[in-house]
């Protein structure tokens, strides 16, 4: 039996980044315990490129595809009507934006105490009962919408969710779900199929994300304007979708034994979207400081003749490289032989690259920018003057932590934990001082305005970094962090089953 096993979606091992390397931290800083990963990808057939080397004391890593079509067939025992009368409140309820029910719904696809369960895969997907509630679904809530849409968006959000009803879990002794959604859903399924703990980190909120997401997608159907109308807002379907992510949230929150967030404005955000109060603890990352702190010989050094910005992430439209960009040009009219080191990956989005990119050379900054791809950031880091992030979402962001241990200053939009990231937490580390600046999101004036101010005032910009320094060393160090978790999981290891009641939620 694995001793923690992690349910990732668009992390660790497949994708850098803070959410993966807080993951590879976790499973090399605890070579004791045995880890395993089940990982939840689109299709088989996506490409996926390993990011990472995998420690020897991971185990396991066991993919589950979304979206591609398996049958499962399995026998069923009790009574179809009475099921359907279970399963069919937790569905409709999560159009609703709501989680309850979950416990019948699961006693019902899933079986309890290890029994044959009244409905079975196929049931769920192409029988009279499920079409019975597609259709009830539609008339009481959609009929304004176009039933052909609304029957491939219920076909199409429904599809992964009773996959995961029937999914194969490894069993381990804690199982840990590091957002909430899908991987949540199955971290919930996990937890009461083989009575194990479950533990929730949120680092950036799902919800929030997925709502980004979807409000900018171009793939869902937007219903027209009825006649008079100017604007209709997100639309149906859009709607639909944002309610299932909610919902999923709220199923995760309330069947997590354990929920850790990484500062207090995500926890109040958590206990808005429906988590239980009581049960969310802050653990704030961490980053191995003595290893950052000396970099490695080939690291590329300062150039007193040169301002070196740098942006350590992906690139992606969560970040907002747009309005670095634009900012960048603001600063290169005032600076002279200004350089910004965009420093990650750019194949995860090839397409919103491929804007930036266009957007650089209609800017005429080809010799300003340069987008260096996948890089050990180690030896990038003691090059900058200054480091820039322009997210319009984040949780606590290793990159900041990371540029703090080579005394970088940070300039970073207001998301997330940047701000007490930068300007401290408590009475203790406030005393430090700032360690940068923050600015509005989207605001590219303001973050040039920020780089420009510490490109003026180095006695400014050298005071920030040594502040940072002595931040990350006394309340970011890895150790911390490990420490943490490593009495987090050896508590939920030992215990007998599940230690919260779930019944009725």
């Amino acid at each position: 039996m694995l001793d923690v096993l992690f349910f990732c979606e668009g992390t660790y091992p497949y994708v850098s980044g803070g959410v993966s390397s807080w993951i590879h931290q976790l499973i090399t800083g605890m070579p004791d315990l045995n880890f395993g990963i089940l990982y939840l990808a689109t299709s088989e057939k996506s490409e996926r490129e390993l990011k990472y080397k995998l420690p020897p004391n991971l185990k396991t890593m066991v993919e589950f595809y979304l979206y591609d079509f398996v049958d499962f067939p399995r026998p069923t025992t009790g009574s179809q009507s009475q099921a359907w009368e279970d399963v069919g409140p937790f569905l409709r309820g999560l159009f609703a934006g709501n989680g309850v029910g979950f416990d019948k719904a699961y006693a019902a696809v899933c079986g309890e105490d290890g029994g044959l369960p009244a409905l079975s895969y196929r049931d769920l997907t192409s029988s009279k009962g499920s079409w019975d509630l597609l259709t009830d679904v539609y008339f009481n809530n959609f009929k304004q919408a176009s039933f052909s849409d609304f029957f491939w968006s219920w076909r199409y959000a429904h599809y992964p969710l009773y996959k995961l009803f029937a999914a194969d879990i490894p069993k381990a002794r804690v199982y840990h779900a590091v957002t909430t959604g899908w991987c949540g859903l199955l971290g919930a399924i996990a937890a009461r199929r083989h009575q194990r703990p479950l533990l929730l980190t949120e680092h950036g909120l799902y919800v929030n994300e997925r709502r980004i997401e979807i409000s900018q997608a171009d793939w869902i159907f937007v219903d027209a304007p009825k006649q008079g109308q100017l604007e209709i807002g997100l639309g149906t379907f859009k709607e639909l979708w944002i309610n299932l992510f909610t919902g999923l949230g709220k199923v995760t929150y309330l069947e997590a034994d354990h929920i850790f967030t990484l500062f207090e404005g995500n926890r109040k955000l958590q206990i808005e979207y429906g988590a239980p109060a009581d049960n969310i603890q802050i653990i704030p990352n961490g980053v191995n400081v003595e290893v950052l702190s000396n970099p490695p010989s080939r690291a590329l050094q300062r150039d007193s003749s040169r301002f070196r910005v740098g942006f350590v992430g992906r690139i992606v439209p969560i970040k907002d490289i747009k309005t670095l960009i634009k900012a960048a040009r603001i600063v290169a009219q005032t600076v002279p032989d200004v350089e910004f080191y965009l420093c990650g990956p750019v194949e995860e989005d090839p397409d919103y690259y491929a804007e930036c990119t266009t957007l650089v050379n209609a800017l005429g900054l080809a010799n300003v920018i340069r987008f260096t791809g996948p890089v050990d950031v180690k030896t990038y880091y003691p090059c900058f003057d200054v480091q820039v992030l322009t997210s319009i979402s984040e949780g606590q962001p290793l990159v900041i932590l990371e540029g703090f241990c080579s005394g970088l200053p940070c300039v970073a939009s207001d998301v997330g934990a940047c701000r007490e990231m930068i300007n401290g937490r408590g009475e203790e580390d406030e005393a430090l001082g700032p360690a940068g600046l923050v600015t509005w999101v989207g605001n590219p004036r303001q973050t040039a305005e920020a780089i420009l101010k510490l490109y003026r005032e180095p006695s400014l910009r050298q005071r920030m970094g040594q502040a940072g320094q002595e931040r990350v060393r006394r309340f970011y160090d890895q150790k911390q962090l490990l420490e943490s978790y490593a009495q987090i999981y050896k508590m939920a290891a030992a215990q007998s089953g599940r230690n919260r009641t779930k019944a009725g939620r």
